[in-house]
């Protein structure tokens, strides 16, 4: 864990800032009881609190993992890192991280910290960071209570996870940016052209910020032919349809081999401050 994002970190329990022990195997926070996080194998602290609650199982983020690295949401990554390079972010929080895709390719020009309260999540892209990433690191927390020090964040990213408002203007730098992206409202359709006898434009985002001011908005479309029906139930998998889905409806993706669909990303950019 480099410097810049050891000093972006506090103490999940007594919001202390945090430093490594001379032994490197954990981080101790500053406060009047001291508090010792240990490292896991992989790299990661898990700062969560008693009731924060889990995240995504490690079946889900194999899921994930599988269609993400297959490059079919790539052009979106590129979008984010050409917007946090424009505003010249050094040092980011990507804020409901999941499995680390979109984290670990911010991360060779800044700081990036990673958290998700999936311990699988965490713990895969903390594997991949170790492997070939400098800048990132992650831990475990939630983001209604993010284990990060006030006003320490450039940016922070926030990409279809719950938008905490409060939380993420608590921890940006006066004058730093939220990207938030959400799905735009034909994307996924041809994926719910085969599932759905009438499908049905997505509403946006519901979430959006009201304190924060609002800078920019984007719109990032494009076709894909997704090849492979495992990669195809995988996507399916990645989506709130997966759990909205009667079993009749699910079955006709069983023997799908190939699946165009657009792609659909609303991209917000909101600032603190004037």
């Amino acid at each position: 864990m480099n410097n810049t994002v050891l000093a972006m970190l506090r103490c999940p329990v007594c919001a202390t800032s945090m430093q490594i022990t001379e032994d490197g195997r954990s981080c101790k926070c500053q406060g009047t009881r001291t508090h010792s996080y240990d490292f896991a194998r992989s790299g990661y602290l898990n700062l969560t609190r008693p009731g924060d609650g889990e995240g995504d199982l490690k079946e889900a983020v194999n899921a994930r993992k599988l269609f993400l690295s297959a490059g079919y949401y790539e052009p979106l990554s590129n979008e984010i890192n050409t917007i946090l390079q424009n505003l010249n972010a050094k040092t980011v929080l990507d804020a409901g991280c999941g499995e680390g895709y979109y984290t670990n390719r911010m991360a060779n020009d800044r700081a990036v910290l990673g958290v998700d309260l999936s311990r699988a999540g965490i713990d895969s892209a903390a594997k991949q960071a170790k492997q070939n990433v400098t800048g990132a690191a992650f831990a475990v927390g939630s983001i209604f209570s993010i284990p990060v020090r006030d006003e320490t964040c450039d940016a922070v990213t926030n990409l279809f996870a719950p938008c905490c408002e409060e939380e993420f203007s608590r921890v940006l730098k006066n004058g730093g940016y939220l990207i938030l992206v959400g799905a735009g409202e034909r994307h996924l359709m041809g994926l719910k052209q085969v599932l759905y006898e009438n499908p049905y434009l997505n509403p946006g985002r519901a979430d959006l910020p009201t304190q924060m001011v609002e800078v920019e908005r984007r719109r990032l479309t494009y076709t894909v032919t997704v090849e492979g029906n495992e990669t195809i139930e995988a996507l399916f998998s990645m989506t709130p349809y997966y759990w909205r889905t009667s079993e009749s409806d699910r079955i006709k993706l069983q023997n799908i081999d190939t699946l165009q669909t657009e792609l659909d990303f609303d991209i917000f950019i909101y600032k603190k401050g004037d």
